[in-house]
């Protein structure tokens, strides 16, 4: 488990998170990212990411999950992204191909 949550996190370079491959959970909730960090879907054993109170407004299909569907990778069990700017209905559906259900990923509910 990583918890970096309220530290004023603007960004998250692609591969700070490769040494910590085998990491299950990822806090980053309530900082100031404006996009979901790079390398989530290269992360094989990552089950659980909080991202919520942030300001990431868009959200990309790959984001999440590797693009090639043999690649080995842990089903997600939430993805929280509630209390940001993103417009849930912008998010193609593809984006959350390896979350085990829908009510595991949390979106909505920004002002």
């Amino acid at each position: 488990r990583l918890g970096l949550c309220f530290n004023q996190i603007k960004t998250v370079e692609n591969g700070s998170f490769s040494s910590i491959s085998n990491i299950r959970e990822i806090n980053l909730e309530h900082n100031r990212l404006k996009r979901v960090p790079p390398g989530l879907d290269h992360l094989s054993y990552l089950q659980v990411i909080f991202l919520h109170g942030n300001k990431i407004s868009k959200v990309g299909v790959n984001d999440f999950c590797p693009i090639n569907p043999s690649t080995k990778k842990t089903r997600y069990s939430i993805i929280s992204l509630f209390g940001n700017p993103v417009k849930y209905w912008e998010v193609n559906p593809v984006t959350f191909r390896c979350v085990t259900g829908r009510r595991s990923i949390h979106l909505g509910n920004f002002k």
